[in-house]
């Protein structure tokens, strides 16, 4: 049931918040992470944040708009 969840990120501002995003959802079994035109990305904040949950920073996908989310 988990697989079915989809979390999804809109114009972050703030690299650190994908990561703190990235390891809330590796607590929670969540894996599918989607950023929507983030304003940096890949950064070192989101991986130093993401404490533990590095694979799903290195894993998310980045679209250009919310029609790029299936």
């Amino acid at each position: 049931m988990l697989s079915n969840i989809r979390i999804v990120l809109v114009q972050t501002f703030h690299s650190g918040n994908i990561g703190a995003a990235a390891r809330a959802m590796k607590t929670m079994g969540l894996t599918d992470l989607v950023l929507v035109n983030p304003r940096q990305f890949p950064d070192p904040e989101a991986s130093r944040l993401a404490a533990g949950a590095e694979d799903l920073v290195e894993g998310a996908r980045v679209v250009g708009s919310l029609a790029g989310v299936p």
